[in-house]
């Protein structure tokens, strides 16, 4: 923590599994998947639905 009265969201437990599905969505196959005009296809892995999972869990325990 940064010792300050009110913690930064950098500082918040939840960060680090968010930090770990956003290195995870920017980096996959399939979830950067795009089509012939560039755009993305929003598709997700299951390794992102965990993530996901994981980070709202995260969230919810602060």
């Amino acid at each position: 923590m940064s010792g300050r009265e009110h913690p930064s969201s950098v500082d918040a437990l939840w960060a680090a599994a968010f930090e770990r599905m956003a290195d995870h969505c920017m980096t996959c196959p399939t979830c950067t998947a795009t089509d012939d005009q560039a755009a993305n296809l929003r598709l997700t892995c299951p390794e992102a639905v965990r993530l996901s999972r994981e980070c709202r869990d995260a969230r919810r325990a602060a």
